[in-house]
């Protein structure tokens, strides 16, 4: 067995997060108090301090004899306190250990609220592996409670990979809408704007995290799910929005495509020009599923990559595949288990390393770059790739690493000891 100590956040904070962008909607986090507290701490770098999150704050008695009046007098608290359209109840991970009758509070309280939408997951130690999950099982959720609309032919739903991406696709949605097609995006800033996800005839996932969301969607709407690679870095935002032109047979989107590579094309060659010369190796570290996605650009620009992926599912199988074939041996994967970052640190010999913040303690006393995966969301079209590659090595700060080095060897001796 593993050592397990790079483990990521709780999935119950990722689902918190999720849902804590979007206005109409209110989650319940249904835990203890220290759930509550953690959990809507570590999710206030990302969502917006004026929408809501409440906790149910289980105290020991309702461990032992149970917490459903508790959860129950919390929703009508909310309800009647906020009147949102939908509140969303996150599961932790002591109401899944003692049973609680969750689902039945829920059913009883959809007779007594007929205007309120109840909406259910379990997070916490279910999903422990890929945090990400928290958001998919968070969706899918509220897509199991949204009503049909009537659909929109030939129209396409960009699928993104978490609350954060809440009104920022804007970078692939306006290119789209340009083509004369019509677009949605999920997630949106409003429950109103996201809900119209239903209508799109095509789902197309801009990330590899919404596997069950699409599926959800799929099973109730009659949704068509088209995979056709994440529209990080300058070809790969090409390859998908040619891929949307293919599917709705728009030629003026392909002309956009190529209006859009003759604007980007000559900064990408210099940027492309400075990895020749740098030769970088980086590795990536599970993070929220970004890793892959800023790998993908990386390796476009010419680094030597190892990213050890976060998720597993069918999106992830097709996107990594696509991956090896087009960077062979400069792509590589790391899927087996592993003690520490600093042994990957071994193993692959990086010049800058992408983890969680967690791992920055073990990678510093190096003097390697660390770089935290959770300031590199929102990942997405030709612009993002452009402003990450020119200043990707200013970012390093080089020559303040070597001045460190310089001074370990002069005054310490084995800077690895």
């Amino acid at each position: 067995m593993t050592l397990k100590c790079y483990e990521h956040c709780c999935s119950s904070c990722i689902a918190l997060v999720n849902v804590g962008k979007t206005e109409g909607i209110i989650p319940i986090l249904h835990g203890p108090q220290a759930c509550t507290f953690g959990n809507q701490i570590g999710s206030m770098f990302c969502r917006p301090s004026r929408l809501l999150t409440v906790g149910t704050t289980l105290h020991k008695s309702e461990v032992i004899f149970g917490g459903e009046e508790n959860l129950r007098q919390q929703i009508l608290n909310v309800y009647n306190q906020y009147k949102p359209k939908i509140i969303l109840v996150i599961s932790t991970c002591v109401p899944q250990l003692t049973g609680e009758d969750v689902s039945g509070v829920l059913t009883e309280l959809k007779e007594e609220l007929p205007d309120l939408k109840l909406a259910y997951c379990q997070t916490g130690f279910n999903h422990h592996f890929a945090t990400p999950r928290g958001s998919d099982v968070s969706w899918k959720a509220i897509v199991d409670v949204l009503d049909p609309q009537e659909r929109v032919e030939n129209s396409v739903g960009l699928m993104g990979r978490a609350g954060q991406d809440a009104d920022s696709l804007g970078v692939l949605t306006s290119f789209i809408k340009e083509a004369g097609i019509t677009a949605y995006a999920f997630p949106a800033g409003h429950l109103d704007e996201m809900a119209k996800i239903v209508k799109a005839e095509y789902l197309c996932p801009i990330q590899l995290v919404p596997y069950q969301t699409c599926k959800a969607l799929q099973k109730r709407f009659d949704s068509k799910i088209e995979y056709i690679e994440m529209p990080a870095g300058v070809l790969g935002t090409s390859n998908f929005l040619h891929g949307i032109a293919d599917l709705t047979s728009s030629q003026k989107l392909h002309d956009i495509v190529d209006r859009e590579e003759n604007r980007v094309l000559p900064r990408l060659k210099i940027i492309q020009d400075q990895f020749m010369q740098e030769k970088p190796k980086i590795l990536l570290v599970t993070g929220p599923s970004n890793e892959t996605s800023v790998a993908k650009i990386l390796a476009e620009f010419g680094a030597e990559v190892m990213v050890v992926p976060s998720m597993r599912n069918a999106f992830a199988k097709k996107e990594l595949q696509l991956l090896r074939d087009q960077y062979k041996d400069r792509f590589l994967i790391q899927e087996d288990e592993f003690d520490t970052v600093l042994q990957l640190v071994d193993k692959f010999n990086p010049d800058v390393v992408f983890c969680d913040f967690q791992a920055r303690v073990e990678v510093t006393p190096r003097l390697i770059p660390v770089l935290i995966n959770e300031n590199y969301l929102n990942e997405y079209g030709y612009d993002y790739a452009l402003d990450f590659g020119e200043n990707f090595f200013d970012t390093l700060r080089k020559p303040v690493f070597k001045e460190w080095r310089e001074m370990m060897d002069r005054y310490a001796g084995d800077q690895n000891v």
